[in-house]
């Protein structure tokens, strides 16, 4: 079963829970031995006492069992009605959804049944159907208790868009979801995995793109990740570098798990000058065992250990001569060196000084450079700063999307 359907059910679990209290006034208009002139016979009356009784303390079993006997002998719709409420909450309570099904359909079924005990029945047993996979009858009865109710309201829709999606019924479900999300309302995480759900069978990537893009800003899992990065690797919509920063996010919250993202990623970080960094991700591939023994692993990884070994002896020369200067550039490789390293606070503070007026001019990517702002201070645990500094990257069309996961990650 998918994480979707898992998510669905628990959802539709704590509703038939939340529904035991909506049934509960159901006990105490439960009919009585007399009530307006009518009684029950003898042989009932034995039975539905220790029935109700066992409901009350709680013991379903017992008081489902002994509701089925009553009902067996009884004969008149007063005395049906009586057990067959105390055995269908009974069964609700007990999670008998099968029995449940069976005395909720004969209870709104019998002749004289409150409207108000027919309605709160007609209001559950959608609920039990889709609980018990039988989609057809959960989406009909669900259609036909929103029509007697009169019921418009967020909840009622949103359970007919899921017992749709699961009948795989995007047509349907979408617009349901829409009349669930009206006013505004912010879509919760079942909600986006149905969007997401539907709009991968489609064509639509934008669409798709962009609520996965929600998931993952909002509950970020390795799924959603991975749904993001599948959908930018079929759409060719980032460059180079912003592509290098949607992995960086990935690597930082351990979310790759292809040998090609790790390649990408650590020939990235050789090309922009944070060696180290090449060398932490090619190290923890293959420590993961999802990067291979081969000759392009091997040649990466020689040149990320020769690489950060030499930057690692020249960058204290190098950060004082770029401190003596106003070249945005040397500075910039300056804190990418830094930042290879590990020590973010140095790294911060290269890049930032690179990013000054009067040092900017030779900066080739700004944007990327503000990421990498971001994420420094983001290691050394600064929010504000590391916010500031994605705001700045966002301001660049090709690295918006990315610094918008980033933020929210953050």
């Amino acid at each position: 079963m998918s994480t979707r359907a898992i998510n669905v059910r628990s959802m539709v679990f704590g509703l038939l829970v939340s529904a035991t209290a909506v049934l509960a006034f159901g006990l105490a208009m439960t009919p009585t031995a007399k009530a307006e002139g009518q009684q029950v016979s003898k042989p009932v009356w034995e039975k539905y006492e220790p029935a109700q009784a066992a409901f009350k303390n709680k013991d379903y079993a017992a008081a489902l069992k002994l509701a089925k006997e009553g009902l067996a002998v009884s004969k008149s719709s007063f005395e049906k009605l009586a057990c067959l409420t105390v055995a269908y909450q009974s069964a609700v309570n007990s999670r008998t959804y099968s029995e449940a099904i069976e005395a909720g359909e004969q209870l709104i079924a019998v002749e004289g049944v409150p409207s108000q005990t027919k309605l709160s029945t007609l209001k559950v047993l959608p609920q039990l159907y889709f609980a018990t996979n039988r989609l057809d009858k959960a989406v009909t009865a669900q259609k036909e208790y929103m029509r007697i109710a009169g019921s418009n309201s967020s909840e009622d829709w949103n359970m007919l868009a899921q017992m749709y999606s699961q009948q795989k019924n995007c047509a349907d479900a979408l617009p349901a979801l829409e009349k669930a999300l009206a006013g505004g309302k912010s879509a919760s995480e079942p909600q986006l995995q149905l969007q997401s759900a539907c709009f991968a069978k489609g064509t639509d990537f934008d669409k798709r793109l962009a609520v996965n893009e929600e998931l993952l800003r909002r509950f970020p899992k390795k799924d959603y990740f991975k749904q993001v990065l599948f959908v930018y690797q079929a759409t060719k919509k980032l460059d180079d570098y912003a592509y290098a920063q949607l992995l960086r996010f990935g690597y930082e919250h351990d979310y790759l798990d292809a040998d090609s993202d790790y390649t990408k990623l650590a020939e990235m970080a050789l090309d922009v000058g944070t060696t180290g960094e090449a060398l932490r991700i090619l190290e923890k591939g293959i420590a993961k065992k999802t990067l291979k023994a081969a000759d392009k692993v091997a040649r990466l990884l020689d040149q990320a250990k020769s690489r950060s070994a030499d930057d690692a002896k020249r960058v204290d020369q190098l950060d004082k001569e770029a401190r003596a200067g106003k070249n945005g550039d040397t500075d910039l490789k300056v804190g990418y060196i830094y930042f290879g390293m590990g020590q973010y606070d140095k790294a911060a503070e290269a890049i930032a000084r690179a990013l000054q007026p009067d040092h900017v001019a030779k900066v080739k990517r700004v944007d990327d450079a503000n990421m990498m702002l971001g994420v420094a201070y983001t290691h050394g645990h600064k929010k504000a700063e590391a916010d500031k500094a994605f705001a700045a990257a966002k301001a660049a069309p090709q690295m918006a999307a990315v610094a918008k996961i980033w933020t929210s990650g953050n």
